[in-house]
């Protein structure tokens, strides 16, 4: 059981993220100085860093946050998947988007975008490794239609994951750094996308 000490400093550390995530929302991370995040988080500046280091381990505590809430939206269809292949893969991955339009800028999710790329992440493969999570889910729904003989025989559940996932990755890009698609359109490109990569693999 969590100690009252204990509890008090994951709530300070929460608080300094929810001013993190709102001020580097709006200014983005070079914009955005600690001494402004400690005032929105209502702590001293020395606090921030005794947390988090810098500005940029605070931004990946954020990113690490974000993988993981994202990961929570799938979780509630997998309990219940829609009746078809196509249908469920679509409605996992417009889960994850609508989850990040609902709780991340623009600015912010390009200020992700770039981390997840960056040397910090070994450029992309500590990102690859945070997110198996997504492809774990993929290949449970996968699973799923597979057992029901909606995936055709020489296909596995696993290779059948890995199409989805490839077949959205782009339309999320796009999104992500606001590259002319906004949400309506990635969830329409989702859509079209996973219904071709299904048109390969379905029975």
């Amino acid at each position: 059981m969590a100690s009252l000490r204990d509890k008090q400093r994951e709530r300070r550390r929460r608080d300094i993220m929810d001013a993190a995530w709102a001020l580097i929302g709006e200014k983005g991370l070079d914009s955005t100085s600690i001494e402004e995040i400690a005032a929105r988080a209502e702590v001293g500046t020395a606090t921030v860093y005794n947390y988090f280091g810098s500005k940029s381990d605070l931004l990946h505590a954020m990113f690490v946050r974000y993988i993981e809430q994202e990961a929570e939206e799938g979780e509630a269809l997998l309990q219940n998947p829609p009746e078809s292949i196509a249908l469920g893969m679509a409605a996992l991955f417009e889960k994850y988007l609508e989850g990040i339009a609902s709780r991340c800028s623009p600015i912010l999710l390009r200020e992700f975008y770039v981390l997840s790329m960056s040397k910090q992440y070994d450029y992309g493969r500590h990102t690859y490794e945070l997110k198996q999570r997504f492809k774990e889910q993929a290949f449970k729904l996968a699973s799923h239609y597979k057992e029901r003989g909606q995936v055709r025989d020489g296909v596995t559940a696993q290779e059948a994951a890995v199409m989805c996932y490839s077949a959205v990755s782009f339309p999320f890009a796009l999104f992500s750094l606001g590259m002319g698609v906004d949400l309506e359109t990635a969830r329409q490109q989702i859509r079209r996308n996973i219904s071709l990569a299904i048109s390969g693999i379905g029975s």
